[in-house]
């Protein structure tokens, strides 16, 4: 239904996986905008729905949170499950634009409280631009390496500080679903 799909390109696996499993959803009714970026916030909503969309027990400290937002209550599961931390004490910044090492970092401690083995982590520095992942992200991406959720954005570069697109999150939720 979106007309902004191409079964021929890299993403439709993933892309239909989360759209499967109504993990993702369209930006509207006929874009799915793969290549549009992806958001803290949504990346919220879709790691709740992985986790069956468990109650809160409480608000998020947040003041950029609002209530009855579609990324409200995930924020505060996020939150309170120790999945996500804010970019401040009092910002989580739900509609910023979410980075490839921000990705893997949320869905490292997704992975973490669901009791995955965590031991296995790979060196980065095949890739030219590994000094460049944030000290607080390196155990997650290379985690996320060595178990070929993320394989780079090339051969040579994972790209972590830049914006990770729909499609990109779209694949690395389908790779960590089949591989966990």
């Amino acid at each position: 239904a979106f007309t902004d799909l191409n079964t021929n390109q890299w993403y439709h696996e993933g892309v239909d996986y989360v759209l499967e499993q109504e993990l993702m959803i369209g930006m509207s009714n006929t874009q799915f905008a793969p290549n549009g970026t992806m958001t803290r916030g949504q990346l919220m909503t879709v790691l709740h729905r992985m986790a069956g969309e468990p109650e809160t027990k409480g608000q998020s400290p947040f003041a950029d949170v609002k209530a009855g937002k579609y990324y409200t209550e995930p924020i505060a599961w996020a939150f309170e499950t120790g999945i996500a931390k804010g970019m401040t004490d009092t910002a989580f910044g739900p509609d910023s634009d979410i980075t490839r090492e921000q990705m893997a970092t949320f869905l490292y401690r997704f992975a973490e409280k669901n009791g995955v083995d965590m031991s296995q982590e790979a060196g980065l520095s095949g890739f030219e631009d590994a000094g460049k992942v944030s000290t607080f992200a390196k155990d997650a991406m290379a985690w996320a390496v060595a178990n070929e959720l993320i394989v780079g954005v090339t051969a040579k570069t994972l790209q972590p500080k830049g914006t990770a697109t729909r499609a990109q999150v779209a694949t690395v939720i389908m790779r960590y679903a089949k591989t966990f």
